[in-house]
């Protein structure tokens, strides 16, 4: 059987020690990276917004960190698929975004829609209409005293109607605890 060199012996023993002695690195969830922490029932992002776990029957599948657009934000689901996306912006940006919104929908195609109810107020887009069920999204944009916010909506015509006003209450309901 050969035999190992005796010198590498001490150059392992080194190698050894220097490795132990280096701190282990701490595994930091992403949402800490990106500026949230968790908080009693949520997320709080250090611009101020607040993400509950659930508002109303949707749940909290993620945390958004600021970008180009917004300074956080977070994704919510509901019953069936229901999505909407919860964000907040720079006080007197959330017009601009609604504006880019519709320009953005436009120049991609889609088809707008005059809608009735809750949606009435928010910018439609059909975005699905190859299939039974027509998808739409609907953007909203909202003035606080500090933030403008935004809440983009995707749903089914007609499966999920009656679930768009209930939800935008319960969001702008979150969104009146924000301010």
């Amino acid at each position: 059987m050969p035999q190992r060199p005796a010198a590498l012996l001490p150059i392992a023993v080194v190698l050894v020690s220097v490795f132990c002695a280096l701190p282990a690195r701490a595994q930091v969830p992403p949402e800490e990276e990106a500026g949230w922490q968790s908080d009693v029932g949520g997320l709080s992002h250090f611009s101020g917004l607040r993400c509950p776990d659930t508002i109303g029957s949707f749940y909290r599948v993620k945390a958004m960190a600021s970008d180009g657009v917004s300074l956080a934000g977070c994704i919510y689901t509901g019953q069936d698929g229901l999505t909407a996306v919860l964000r907040k912006h720079l006080l007197g940006t959330g017009r601009r975004e609604a504006l880019a919104f519709s320009r953005n929908y436009k120049s991609a195609g889609f088809e707008p829609v005059k809608m009735s109810g809750a949606a009435a107020s928010g910018i439609s887009f059909r975005t699905r209409n190859w299939t039974p069920s027509s998808l739409l999204e609907t953007f909203w944009y909202f003035s606080g005293e500090k933030a403008d916010y935004t809440l983009w909506i995707a749903y089914t015509l007609p499966a999920q109607e009656g679930e768009v006003g209930p939800a935008l209450e319960v969001f702008t309901d979150a969104l009146a605890l924000q301010n």
